[in-house]
């Protein structure tokens, strides 16, 4: 017997495989089994129909679905499916006295899962078991920022709404049919959200929180560099250099060990004997300055002055005896100490204090390192204990440092690790990677990491650029500076040599010209940013989210590829040795190949040079592509407004179909395709546009080949906006040279 249960717009069927959630004749979710294992026992487990008695039988039930259950062993619980503001839907799965809980879904032949934290292994995790839990590890299993997150091919959208231990095993190979989720504790709640990969999304980022837009600065170079050996002269030398050799930079990061303890909160003065005149120069050369931080007191480092003055004020996790808890906090298991109690109000307010005096001597932003240390049987202020607390440990401690950061600027965190209702809070980067190719570790690892933790509802991250551990070949260097070059934020960080300057001539060259065009991307990435607020759609996409659709989106090279905002599709060298790169063109647009605006339809993989000093970059035909016509050095400027400091653009237009871009200032950049009319309109300043329209025309990358003309000397064209009769904006329209005069 089919029987049906409607709630909201969506509907359930009992059938013999299991309970079935259909919407528009369509079947999204089917729940096959739940399960449950007391802490003393094994799995249990409850098969639908057959050992779930009172399914709804036809459509005259009102009021949620909640049905009683009686697993084999004695154990008893409750499923309940109820339609929830937020969400499509909500199940509840309810044990009492149970240790783990588990509802497993079926998996069809044909379905994907997206999302899941920022993971280094694989775009689509179909096949996987996928821990969630916050470690510190960046590679296979292991996340730092593991989210109970992810988006179904067939429709749906799921967030796991705990904050314990999770694991997933996702039709992995012994059992292709099944999607199983597995939860620490006696009650497993999932919240369900129907609709294509962008309106799941924008749904679940909805909950979890959307960052604000960062400052402009943000997305200007950051330089950082070995903290074994940083000092004030380390520091001068990056700012000199940077604008002796002509490079573009932003962002000054200071790392770890800037202070004399951790964390006394002040310079150490043999290192840094003159910190404020410091942070003024850097300011004065147009630097905004990030200072490293750890959510710990480590103990035994020089004085123990203020570990003891903070565990005797209640600010450290204790252990059951009451003590205060001295564990392991990093990778060497000699560093000991003790994470700061976050759930403590005075500790809070001893954070805080410290954060904003940081702050009004100067520094913009911090990068917020670890979160990853809290042992399970740690006790907190609240009465929590470490397990409860693990996985949101990084989210209060963040949470504490923005709150007090943002009273008295704008800045940004960088943070390594998060949860659930972390995305509101930080940017991020993705840790600790090796300086080479390896495939699980190296720079392949981190071009799938970011556009995880986009899909995760994290659209600002960063990678360090020739990798953390080891240094890199110029090689390496290179191809990590132009994927870092097309990444949200550009960052370059490691231990031993990462300074530009001190690779060969042509590896500066590649650096000058990647940084300088990451730089110039600012009208292009400052509008992808206000989208990524208002939407939670990121700006380093996967193929999945931006082409559901298109079936030939699936596979490893196309796992090595993103879009990078609406436009660009980036298929980043991830390899040595080979000047040649594969890429799947998504179906539906022609592309055009940046470089050499070569148009190519879509649907089909293509092959394409990819020597040293050129990272593989398709336009999508209908797209405006708007840059800063300056070229600034740095996009520290008055009233944090590069538009306004700079406000004359290069357009690239790239023809076929019609198009519209709207800058982040109001102006909109229409295309009329069949006409080839450019109109600009509601621009709020007079500026001067240099239109290229890109049918052959070749892009050449800043401070490259220069003996050959500049990007659109043959067929640029000036557009100069004049004001509006009666308003205070600028508008503007350029027609065909052949219709014109």
């Amino acid at each position: 017997m089919t029987v049906t249960k409607s709630v909201s717009s969506w509907h359930l069927v009992g059938r013999p495989q299991g309970l079935l959630c259909q919407a528009d004749g369509e079947d999204l979710w089917e729940i096959q089994t739940v399960a449950a294992r007391s802490s003393t026992g094994s799995w249990t487990v409850l098969r639908f129909p057959e050992d779930v008695p009172g399914l709804p039988d036809g459509n005259d039930h009102a009021g949620p679905l909640a049905l009683d259950l009686t697993f084999p062993g004695g154990l008893r619980g409750t499923l309940r499916v109820d339609a929830s503001a937020g969400c499509a839907a909500q199940i509840s799965l309810s044990v009492e006295g149970a240790a783990w809980c588990a509802i497993d879904f079926a998996a069809a032949p044909d379905e994907h899962y997206l999302g899941l934290g920022e993971r280094f292994n694989r775009i689509d995790q179909r096949g996987n078991e996928v821990l969630l839990q916050v470690v510190n590890g960046a590679s296979g299993n292991l996340a730092y920022k593991p989210i109970p997150f992810l988006i179904s091919t067939k429709g749906y959208g799921l967030h796991l709404d705990t904050d314990l231990t999770a694991n997933l095993r996702l039709a992995v190979p012994d059992d292709q049919s099944v999607a199983s989720l597995r939860v620490q504790g006696d009650a497993l709640r999932l919240r369900m959200y129907h609709g294509r990969p962008r309106q799941v999304l924008e749904a679940y980022t909805a909950e979890a929180g959307r960052p604000a837009v960062p400052p402009a600065w943000a997305f200007g170079p950051w330089k950082s560099r070995d903290w074994t050996a940083e000092d004030q002269t380390t520091v001068l030398e990056d700012l000199h250099q940077t604008r002796q050799l002509d490079l573009a930079g932003s962002v000054k990061l200071i790392d770890a060990k800037w202070e004399s303890v951790e964390h006394d909160f002040t310079f150490d003065p043999h290192k840094y004997p003159d910190a404020a005149s410091l942070i003024r120069e850097a300011r004065s050369s147009g630097f905004r300055m990030i200072l490293w931080l750890s959510p710990w007191l480590v103990y035994e480092e020089g004085s123990n002055a203020v570990f003891e003055e903070a565990a005797a004020n209640g600010y450290l996790i204790k252990n059951r005896q009451g003590e205060t808890y001295v564990h392991r906090l990093g990778n060497s298991p000699t560093f000991l100490g003790s994470c700061i109690d976050f759930t403590n109000p005075a500790a809070v307010q001893w954070w805080q204090v410290h954060i904003r005096r940081l702050v009004r001597l100067g520094i913009d932003g911090f990068k917020t390192d670890f979160g990853e240390q809290v042992p399970d049987d740690a006790v907190f202020h609240d009465g929590r204990s470490g397990a409860e607390l693990h996985n949101i440990f990084p989210r209060l401690y963040n949470l504490a440092t923005y709150e007090a950061m943002q009273e008295e600027t704008d800045g940004i965190l960088l943070a390594r690790s998060a949860w659930h209702g972390s995305q509101g809070i930080s940017a991020i980067w993705a840790g600790d990677q090796s300086s080479d190719f390896g495939p699980a570790t190296g720079l392949e690892s981190v071009i799938r990491a970011g556009q995880n933790a986009g899909v995760s509802g994290f659209p600002y991250w960063a990678s360090d650029i020739g990798g953390y551990f080891g240094v890199p070949t110029d090689e390496v260097f290179i191809r990590w500076t132009q994927f870092g070059a097309f990444s949200p934020i550009m960052q370059v960080h490691g231990m031993g040599n990462r300074e530009p300057w001190n690779f060969s001539a042509e590896t500066l060259a590649i650096y000058r010209a990647y940084a300088q065009l990451h730089t110039d991307l600012f009208p292009y990435l400052h509008a992808c940013a206000h989208e990524a607020n208002r939407t939670g759609v990121p700006i380093m996409r996967p193929l999945a989210l931006e082409y559901p659709d298109d079936p030939g989106i699936w596979g490893d090279t196309q796992e090595h590829q993103y879009m990078f905002g609406p436009a660009l599709l980036v298929a980043p060298v991830y390899y040595g040795f080979t000047p040649r790169r594969h890429a799947w063109l998504p179906a539906g647009h022609d592309w055009f190949d940046l470089w050499t605006s070569k148009r190519y339809s879509g649907g089909r993989f293509v092959t394409v040079d990819a020597p040293l000093a050129r990272i593989p970059v398709f336009v999508r035909a209908g797209s405006l592509l708007p840059l800063l016509a300056a070229s600034p050095r740095t996009l520290d400027c008055e009233n944090n407004d590069p538009l306004a400091a700079w406000p004359d653009l290069r357009l690239l237009v790239y023809p076929g179909e019609s198009a519209q871009f709207d800058l982040t200032d109001g102006t909109s950049l229409q295309w009329h395709d069949a006409s080839g009319d450019l109109v600009v309109s509601e621009s709020p300043r007079g500026r001067t546009i240099t239109v290229s329209v890109m049918r052959d025309e070749p892009f050449r990358l800043p401070d490259l080949n220069q003996d050959t003309p500049p990007l659109g000397t043959a067929a640029a064209r000036l557009l100069q906006l004049k004001a509006t009769p009666g308003s205070t904006r600028f508008d503007g329209r350029l027609r065909p040279a052949e219709k014109e005069g």
